[in-house]
């Protein structure tokens, strides 16, 4: 089991005095932390024009974390391919790997906010194609070679990057889903898939795996169990159940209640969603009970809903001393 962070840079101005420079700062020391606690790997999520999520670009944190850090795996999760020039997002990030001496992880996905479509003036119903579309200038950009592309969204003639990611021939990468319709399909193309475990009951997820594993099999690309499958989850560690709860109650809840418009009580999301959230003995149970259903990377969301950033800390290193070397 390998064990990440993923910061989807959740504010809220109207609730919170934190401004985004200070979320930056925190995720900065954070990341360090999580480092020195031998997590595997940082993910930064990439949003645009709502509050939340205030990452517009995760390279740019990517970058500057890899010149203070040395060992841990440096994520985006996810780039919004859609919403860019592909060439854009192929030198961005070979320029993080190059920075971090070959450290990068990329996530891509297709993207689902009408309101970031709408922003870039781009339709959201050419999300698919455009997608696809970019995947295929990606690979090409990062062929170390000259290449013409003449595609429905963009064309190029005769040209090569300047910069090459160190990894070759393409970072480790993953796409992210949330149906199985998306998993059948991505195991289908051969592509690892990348899940949130937060918007589905734990038997639902089992399901999603389970679908993956199977048809990427039946397609022919190899054993699915040798696959890494990560998968983000809201964790918090406390010195006791009533500790966490206590710390993690009240974010946990802004955080649901904010993606899902409504007001949902903790005990009700809990009881559906399974937070991993407890002492460190229980929340190593509830990773295990993970793990038996495919669950290879934990991507934990440990600064979720505004939590205070000492409380995040301390959440972390009793992840790091009691639930890492667990599964080691």
């Amino acid at each position: 089991m390998k064990f990440s962070t993923l910061t989807i840079f959740d504010n809220y101005p109207n609730q919170l005095s934190r401004t985004p420079k200070q979320f930056y700062d925190e995720v900065m020391e954070q990341t360090v932390r999580a480092e020195e606690m031998n997590f595997d790997g940082v993910w930064f999520t990439e949003h645009h024009f709502a509050d939340f999520g205030i990452c517009p670009s995760p390279a740019v944190l990517l970058s500057a974390l890899s010149q203070r850090t040395n060992r841990i795996r440096l994520g985006v999760g996810v780039s919004v391919l859609p919403l860019h020039n592909p060439l854009r997002i192929a030198e961005d990030y070979a320029v993080v790997d190059l920075l971090s001496n070959g450290r990068l992880d990329l996530g891509l996905g297709s993207g689902y906010s009408q309101k970031e479509f709408e922003g870039y003036h781009i339709s959201l119903e050419d999300k698919a194609q455009r997608f696809n579309e970019s995947l295929e200038v990606l690979r090409k950009a990062w062929s170390g070679k000259h290449f013409s592309h003449q595609g429905n969204f963009f064309q190029y003639e005769d040209i090569k990057l300047s910069v090459q990611p160190i990894q070759t021939p393409f970072p480790p990468n993953w796409i992210a889903t949330s149906s199985e319709k998306g998993a059948t399909h991505l195991a289908n193309m051969g592509s690892n898939i990348m899940a949130l475990g937060f918007g589905k009951s734990k038997d639902e997820l089992a399901k999603l795996i389970e679908t993956y594993k199977n048809e990427y099999q039946k397609a022919g690309h190899g054993n699915p169990e040798q696959l890494d499958i990560p998968v983000a989850f809201h964790v918090h560690v406390g010195e006791t159940l009533a500790e966490a709860e206590a710390n993690a109650k009240g974010p946990y809840q802004l955080f649901m209640n904010t993606v899902s418009g409504k007001n949902i009580s903790y005990e009700v999301l809990k009881k559906n969603l399974n937070p991993i959230i407890g002492s460190p003995d229980e929340v190593i149970k509830q990773i295990q009970s993970y793990q038996e259903i495919g669950v290879t990377n934990l991507m934990a969301v440990l600064n979720f809903g505004g939590l205070e950033h000492h409380k995040v800390l301390s959440s972390m290193e009793l992840f790091g001393k009691y639930v890492i070397p667990a599964f080691k």
